[in-house]
Protein backbone atom coordinates (compact mmCIF):
# COMPACT_ATOMS: atom_id res chain seq x y z
CA UNK A 1 0.00 0.00 0.00
CA UNK A 2 2.58 2.14 0.90
CA UNK A 3 4.43 1.71 -2.70
CA UNK A 4 1.23 2.68 -4.20
CA UNK A 5 0.85 5.96 -2.43
CA UNK A 6 4.51 6.75 -3.47
CA UNK A 7 3.42 6.04 -7.22
CA UNK A 8 -0.18 7.90 -6.90
CA UNK A 9 1.62 10.77 -5.36
CA UNK A 10 4.42 11.17 -7.99
CA UNK A 11 1.92 11.23 -10.79
CA UNK A 12 0.32 14.26 -9.11
CA UNK A 13 3.28 15.80 -8.81
CA UNK A 14 4.01 15.18 -12.65
CA UNK A 15 0.98 16.51 -13.56
CA UNK A 16 1.23 19.48 -11.62
CA UNK A 17 4.61 20.41 -12.78
CA UNK A 18 3.62 19.84 -16.41
CA UNK A 19 0.37 22.87 -15.58
CA UNK A 20 3.09 24.40 -13.98
CA UNK A 21 6.05 24.48 -15.99
CA UNK A 22 4.15 25.46 -19.23
CA UNK A 23 4.58 21.32 -21.11
CA UNK A 24 8.30 21.51 -20.63
CA UNK A 25 9.75 18.11 -20.51
CA UNK A 26 12.58 15.89 -21.23
CA UNK A 27 12.48 12.92 -23.39
CA UNK A 28 15.30 10.08 -23.93
CA UNK A 29 16.37 6.46 -23.74
CA UNK A 30 18.70 4.68 -21.50
CA UNK A 31 20.02 1.63 -20.97
CA UNK A 32 23.33 -0.37 -18.88
CA UNK A 33 24.25 -3.16 -17.66
CA UNK A 34 23.58 -4.54 -13.91
CA UNK A 35 24.70 -6.62 -11.50
CA UNK A 36 21.62 -8.63 -9.06
CA UNK A 37 21.95 -11.33 -6.20
CA UNK A 38 19.60 -12.55 -3.94
CA UNK A 39 18.61 -11.92 -0.22
CA UNK A 40 16.98 -14.49 1.17
CA UNK A 41 13.63 -13.83 4.13
CA UNK A 42 15.12 -16.19 6.83
CA UNK A 43 18.27 -16.46 8.80
CA UNK A 44 18.55 -20.44 8.02
CA UNK A 45 18.30 -19.88 4.97
CA UNK A 46 21.22 -17.21 4.71
CA UNK A 47 23.64 -19.99 6.20
CA UNK A 48 22.39 -22.81 3.86
CA UNK A 49 22.06 -21.10 0.65
CA UNK A 50 25.28 -19.31 -1.24
CA UNK A 51 24.49 -17.01 -3.93
CA UNK A 52 26.72 -15.52 -6.61
CA UNK A 53 26.18 -12.11 -8.54
CA UNK A 54 24.01 -12.83 -11.73
CA UNK A 55 24.89 -10.29 -14.42
CA UNK A 56 22.28 -8.45 -16.97
CA UNK A 57 20.94 -5.72 -18.51
CA UNK A 58 18.26 -2.50 -18.32
CA UNK A 59 17.20 -0.61 -21.12
CA UNK A 60 14.34 1.90 -20.66
CA UNK A 61 12.57 4.61 -22.22
CA UNK A 62 11.94 8.14 -19.77
CA UNK A 63 10.49 11.29 -19.48
CA UNK A 64 11.85 13.93 -17.08
CA UNK A 65 9.41 17.03 -16.01
CA UNK A 66 11.02 19.30 -14.43
CA UNK A 67 9.71 20.89 -10.86
CA UNK A 68 10.81 23.86 -8.24
CA UNK A 69 14.07 24.50 -6.81
CA UNK A 70 16.01 21.92 -8.75
CA UNK A 71 13.78 19.20 -8.59
CA UNK A 72 12.69 16.72 -10.98
CA UNK A 73 10.41 13.62 -11.67
CA UNK A 74 11.93 11.07 -13.85
CA UNK A 75 9.43 7.94 -15.11
CA UNK A 76 10.72 4.98 -16.61
CA UNK A 77 9.29 2.12 -18.52
CA UNK A 78 11.71 -0.49 -19.25
CA UNK A 79 12.73 -3.60 -19.80
CA UNK A 80 15.53 -5.79 -17.69
CA UNK A 81 17.22 -9.16 -17.37
CA UNK A 82 18.31 -10.70 -13.92
CA UNK A 83 18.41 -13.29 -12.41
CA UNK A 84 19.62 -15.65 -9.15
CA UNK A 85 22.92 -17.90 -8.72
CA UNK A 86 22.67 -20.03 -5.88
CA UNK A 87 24.19 -23.31 -4.31
CA UNK A 88 23.14 -25.51 -1.47
CA UNK A 89 24.39 -29.20 -0.26
CA UNK A 90 27.48 -28.01 0.74
CA UNK A 91 27.28 -26.64 -3.00
CA UNK A 92 26.75 -30.03 -5.01
CA UNK A 93 23.13 -28.61 -6.24
CA UNK A 94 23.18 -25.15 -8.18
CA UNK A 95 20.87 -23.33 -10.20
CA UNK A 96 21.59 -20.41 -12.76
CA UNK A 97 18.31 -18.47 -13.32
CA UNK A 98 17.59 -16.14 -15.82
CA UNK A 99 14.31 -14.03 -15.36
CA UNK A 100 13.20 -11.20 -17.63
CA UNK A 101 10.98 -8.12 -16.38
CA UNK A 102 8.92 -5.57 -17.63
CA UNK A 103 9.88 -2.40 -15.12
CA UNK A 104 8.30 0.95 -14.26
CA UNK A 105 10.26 3.54 -12.03
CA UNK A 106 9.77 7.09 -10.66
CA UNK A 107 12.16 8.51 -9.23
CA UNK A 108 12.02 12.12 -7.39
CA UNK A 109 15.37 13.70 -8.08
CA UNK A 110 17.63 17.01 -6.78
CA UNK A 111 19.82 18.12 -9.17
CA UNK A 112 23.85 20.76 -8.35
CA UNK A 113 25.68 22.81 -10.25
CA UNK A 114 29.01 20.75 -11.68
CA UNK A 115 31.69 22.84 -13.71
CA UNK A 116 32.78 20.90 -15.98
CA UNK A 117 34.54 23.68 -17.97
CA UNK A 118 33.63 27.27 -18.71
CA UNK A 119 30.37 27.76 -20.48
CA UNK A 120 29.18 24.07 -19.67
CA UNK A 121 26.36 23.85 -17.71
CA UNK A 122 26.61 20.59 -16.04
CA UNK A 123 24.95 18.92 -13.19
CA UNK A 124 25.09 15.95 -10.90
CA UNK A 125 22.17 14.62 -9.54
CA UNK A 126 20.83 12.21 -6.58
CA UNK A 127 17.23 10.71 -6.34
CA UNK A 128 14.60 8.04 -5.15
CA UNK A 129 11.85 6.39 -5.67
CA UNK A 130 9.77 3.14 -6.10
CA UNK A 131 10.49 0.72 -8.80
CA UNK A 132 7.56 -2.08 -10.07
CA UNK A 133 8.59 -4.62 -11.86
CA UNK A 134 6.24 -7.51 -13.26
CA UNK A 135 7.85 -10.92 -14.10
CA UNK A 136 7.27 -12.17 -17.19
CA UNK A 137 8.96 -15.44 -17.62
CA UNK A 138 12.68 -17.22 -16.90
CA UNK A 139 14.44 -19.90 -17.55
CA UNK A 140 18.03 -21.51 -16.17
CA UNK A 141 20.21 -24.35 -15.81
CA UNK A 142 20.55 -26.92 -12.60
CA UNK A 143 23.81 -28.13 -11.77
CA UNK A 144 23.51 -32.26 -9.82
CA UNK A 145 26.04 -34.34 -11.06
CA UNK A 146 25.05 -33.33 -14.68
CA UNK A 147 23.71 -30.40 -16.37
CA UNK A 148 20.45 -29.65 -17.37
CA UNK A 149 18.18 -26.38 -19.00
CA UNK A 150 14.63 -25.70 -18.30
CA UNK A 151 12.26 -22.96 -18.94
CA UNK A 152 9.82 -21.40 -16.20
CA UNK A 153 6.02 -22.59 -16.47
CA UNK A 154 4.10 -20.67 -14.14
CA UNK A 155 1.78 -23.43 -13.42
CA UNK A 156 1.02 -26.44 -11.01
CA UNK A 157 3.05 -29.32 -11.71
CA UNK A 158 0.92 -31.97 -13.62
CA UNK A 159 -0.26 -35.33 -12.41
CA UNK A 160 1.21 -37.51 -14.51
CA UNK A 161 4.23 -38.98 -13.68
CA UNK A 162 5.29 -40.86 -17.05
CA UNK A 163 6.89 -38.33 -19.00
CA UNK A 164 9.88 -36.88 -17.76
CA UNK A 165 10.43 -33.41 -18.07
CA UNK A 166 14.23 -32.39 -16.67
CA UNK A 167 13.48 -28.57 -19.36
CA UNK A 168 10.59 -27.74 -16.77
CA UNK A 169 10.30 -25.63 -13.62
CA UNK A 170 6.93 -25.64 -12.07
CA UNK A 171 6.60 -22.35 -10.28
CA UNK A 172 3.18 -21.89 -8.05
CA UNK A 173 2.19 -19.03 -5.30
CA UNK A 174 4.45 -16.51 -6.76
CA UNK A 175 4.33 -13.00 -7.06
CA UNK A 176 4.55 -11.71 -10.20
CA UNK A 177 4.54 -8.14 -9.33
CA UNK A 178 7.50 -6.95 -7.24
CA UNK A 179 7.76 -4.07 -5.39
CA UNK A 180 11.09 -2.11 -4.38
CA UNK A 181 13.15 1.31 -3.64
CA UNK A 182 15.23 2.85 -6.47
CA UNK A 183 18.23 5.16 -4.80
CA UNK A 184 20.73 6.78 -7.67
CA UNK A 185 23.44 9.34 -7.89
CA UNK A 186 24.70 10.75 -11.59
CA UNK A 187 25.60 13.58 -13.44
CA UNK A 188 24.29 15.50 -16.57
CA UNK A 189 26.38 16.43 -19.62
CA UNK A 190 25.02 19.19 -22.09
CA UNK A 191 25.47 18.43 -26.03
CA UNK A 192 24.39 20.97 -28.65
CA UNK A 193 20.27 21.15 -29.99
CA UNK A 194 18.57 21.03 -26.27
CA UNK A 195 20.21 17.16 -26.01
CA UNK A 196 22.21 15.66 -22.94
CA UNK A 197 23.83 12.54 -21.86
CA UNK A 198 23.29 11.54 -18.31
CA UNK A 199 25.29 8.53 -17.01
CA UNK A 200 23.93 7.27 -13.36
CA UNK A 201 24.80 4.64 -10.73
CA UNK A 202 21.76 2.98 -9.14
CA UNK A 203 20.82 0.63 -6.30
CA UNK A 204 17.16 -0.92 -6.33
CA UNK A 205 16.65 -2.77 -3.56
CA UNK A 206 13.95 -5.31 -3.73
CA UNK A 207 11.06 -5.49 -0.64
CA UNK A 208 9.53 -8.70 -2.69
CA UNK A 209 9.50 -12.04 -2.29
CA UNK A 210 9.60 -13.93 -5.25
CA UNK A 211 7.50 -16.73 -3.95
CA UNK A 212 7.41 -19.29 -1.04
CA UNK A 213 10.31 -22.16 0.21
CA UNK A 214 8.42 -24.37 -2.04
CA UNK A 215 7.09 -22.12 -4.63
CA UNK A 216 9.22 -24.08 -7.72
CA UNK A 217 10.38 -27.73 -8.73
CA UNK A 218 11.40 -29.29 -10.97
CA UNK A 219 9.46 -33.01 -10.75
CA UNK A 220 12.10 -35.28 -12.74
CA UNK A 221 15.18 -34.00 -10.59
CA UNK A 222 13.44 -33.61 -7.52
CA UNK A 223 14.71 -30.41 -7.09
CA UNK A 224 12.74 -28.00 -5.08
CA UNK A 225 13.99 -24.05 -5.30
CA UNK A 226 13.52 -21.47 -2.17
CA UNK A 227 12.16 -18.22 -3.46
CA UNK A 228 11.03 -17.17 -0.45
CA UNK A 229 14.40 -14.54 -1.38
CA UNK A 230 14.18 -10.79 -3.08
CA UNK A 231 16.33 -9.16 -5.38
CA UNK A 232 19.35 -6.48 -4.51
CA UNK A 233 20.41 -4.89 -8.21
CA UNK A 234 23.21 -2.56 -9.09
CA UNK A 235 23.01 -0.81 -12.50
CA UNK A 236 25.06 1.57 -14.51
CA UNK A 237 23.09 3.38 -17.03
CA UNK A 238 23.79 6.32 -19.92
CA UNK A 239 20.75 8.22 -21.02
CA UNK A 240 20.25 10.09 -24.18
CA UNK A 241 18.02 13.08 -23.41
CA UNK A 242 16.33 15.76 -25.48
CA UNK A 243 14.74 18.44 -24.31
CA UNK A 244 11.34 19.53 -25.14
CA UNK A 245 9.15 23.10 -24.47
CA UNK A 246 5.40 22.78 -26.19
CA UNK A 247 5.33 26.50 -25.05
CA UNK A 248 7.87 28.18 -26.87
CA UNK A 249 7.88 26.11 -30.01
CA UNK A 250 3.95 27.28 -30.51
CA UNK A 251 5.31 30.86 -30.00
CA UNK A 252 7.53 29.95 -33.15
CA UNK A 253 5.29 28.78 -34.73
CA UNK A 254 2.57 31.71 -34.44
CA UNK A 255 5.22 33.99 -34.76
CA UNK A 256 5.88 32.85 -38.43
CA UNK A 257 2.08 32.58 -39.15
CA UNK A 258 2.23 36.50 -38.47
CA UNK A 259 4.92 36.92 -40.71
CA UNK A 260 3.41 35.02 -43.48
CA UNK A 261 0.33 37.09 -42.97
CA UNK A 262 2.40 40.51 -43.36
CA UNK A 263 3.60 39.44 -46.75
CA UNK A 264 0.16 38.58 -47.90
Amino acid sequence: MVVIRIIFLCLVLSLGSVLSYGLKFSLGVKAGPLMSWNSFGDKDDKDDYSHKIKPGFYAAGLICFPLKNNYSLQTEFGFSQKGRKISFNDDTWKNDATYYFGDVAMLLRRSFPLNLGPDIPSQWFVGIGPHVSYWISGKGKISAGGSYDYNVLFTEMPQDPTEPDFDKMYVVDENRWLFGIDIGVGFIAPLKQNRKISTELRFTSGHTFFGTKTSASNRTLGFTDNLRSNEKVISLTVSYVIDVNVQESRKGKSTKDKEVKRKK
